[in-house]
Order: structure tokens, then sequence, then C-alpha cells
């Protein structure tokens, strides 16, 4: 049977394999919208540094807020003793962190199976949270004592409410069809929780945290304020009492760098999880 030109134009066309994947294009349009979303806040923050440093250099600035320039010379003369005593504060705020979503999860799924149990869990977390960590911290070295335990229980509390108010919101929002699908045949709770509680949670399980990382570096600065041989908290308070305001200034810019850090580490594991690039696409 002869054939024309559709089927020499299906013969020419290079067929597509299985696990043949290509990464599409790039888009135009959304370049121009995450430039458009990005420089904004880069240009405005370029400028307080350049009205920072302008102010400094004219004599306006107090002695304890040093010219950015300072700052940024600072992290390269004393940028292997902060590497010294990062790494300590991280440990403790993952630590922390990974405690504080386990409890809370046992916690969360608690209440979301047993109804009656709701209230009780919701009050504990009320409680957690209403109770001033600089506060408490004096309290638990009298029973824990300090060193890295202590960073460890802080930073843990620090993050607990909100890792647990977004796993409880998450276990109860679940579809009702699906729910008395469940029903119908008859599920377990734990079924219930696993394959359907889940599944839905996980949009309001990420948002708790990102909302929690930067409370558990938080967490972990005040009990290292408390006293501790390493961690960033430490620095700023040798720092403080050398007056020394280039390197103290510098402790605070890599706490908020752990910070930024930790909340952009969990929004970019939400967006590879959830696929919300996927699913926008989708919509349009």
């Amino acid at each position: 049977m002869p054939c024309g030109t559709s089927c020499s134009s299906t013969t020419d066309r290079p067929s597509k394999r299985p696990g043949d994947r290509r990464w599409p294009p790039l888009d135009r349009d959304r370049l121009t919208a995450l430039a458009s979303a990005v420089w904004p806040p880069a240009a405005t923050f370029a400028a307080l540094l350049a009205m920072l440093e302008i102010a400094s250099g004219a004599g306006w600035l107090p002695i304890t807020v040093p010219p950015p320039s300072a700052v940024i010379a600072e992290f390269g003369t004393s940028g292997a003793d902060l590497l010294y005593h990062v790494w300590p504060s991280i440990l403790a705020t993952v630590a922390g962190f990974a405690i504080s979503a386990l409890v809370a999860a046992g916690f969360a799924a608690v209440g979301a199976s047993w109804r009656r149990a709701g209230g009780p869990v919701f009050t504990l977390g009320v409680l957690v949270d209403s109770t001033p960590l600089i506060a408490v911290a004096p309290i638990l070295v009298a029973f824990i004592g300090g060193g890295m335990t202590l960073h460890v229980v802080v930073a843990a509390v620090a993050c607990f409410f909100s890792i647990l108010m977004g796993m409880m919101k998450g276990f109860r929002a679940v579809d009702r069809n699906s729910d008395e699908l469940f029903h119908v045949l008859a599920a377990s709770r734990w079924q219930r929780l696993v394959k359907l509680a889940l599944p839905s949670a996980l949009p309001f399980v990420f948002a708790g945290f990102k909302i929690a990382a930067p409370l558990a570096v938080l967490g972990t600065l005040i009990a290292e304020w408390m006293g501790a041989e390493r961690g960033v908290g430490i620095m700023m308070i040798y720092a403080m009492f050398s007056f020394d305001p280039p390197q103290v200034w510098m402790t605070i810019v890599a706490v908020c760098l752990m910070a930024i850090g930790g909340y952009s580490l969990f929004a970019v594991a939400e967006r590879a999880f959830l696929g919300w690039a996927d699913r926008d696409e989708g919509r349009l």
C-alpha cells in the first residue's frame, strides 16, 4: 500500500521511548514572572545596604551599627570561627526539629483518630506555645543541665506548636466522599490515618514545617545564650562582651541565613513533593 505524506511524516518523527524524559523548554513568560517577583525585594535590599553604607560614612549611625562593608569583611576575617560555631547550632536545630516532628505526629494522630482527644491535644499545644522560651530555658537547665541536650530540647519546644497545628489541621482536611467510602469499606483507624488522612494532610504539614524551621533556629539560639561551649549564640555573646559590632552583626546575619535556609528547604521539598508547578500548568 503506497504511503502518502502522512505516512512519511509519521516515520520521520522520532519515536519517544519509555523513560526518555527531556526537560521542557524554558518558558519566557515564566522567567519574566520570576524576575518581576525577585527584583523588587532584591533592589530594595541593595538600596538599603547602600543607604546604610552612606549613613555610616557620614557618621549618622551609632557605633553599634557598623557599615555593611565591615560586616562583609568580618565574614572573611572570622569565617573559620563562624563555621566552627555554626555546625553545632545546625545539628541542635535539626535534632530538635526532628524530635518535635515525631512527637507532634504522635499527638496529632491521636487527636485525629479520636475526636474527644482533639481538644486536650490542642490545649497542650497552646500551653507549650504560650510559655516564653526565655523563661523555660533556665528551668530546663535546672532539670537536664546544659550542653547539646538543652539546645535540642529548647529547639524542639520552640517549633512544637506550629508542627502540631499543621498536622492536626491536615489530618482533619479529609474529603467527605472519601471518608464515607472508607467508612463503608470498614477501614480501621490506622488505614484511615495512613491511606486517607496523611495524603490530604501534606500541604498543611509542609506549611507547619516552613513556619517551624525558623522557630527551631530561634530556640537553639536562646538555649545557647544560657550557656554553651560552641554555637552561634555563644559566639554572639562573646562578640557583644568584647564590643565587636561587626562580629555581632555577622552572627546575626548567620542566624538569619540559617532560618531562611530552613524555610527554603521545606519550600523546595513541598514543591517537589506536591508538584505545585504541574498542578498550576494543568489549571491554566
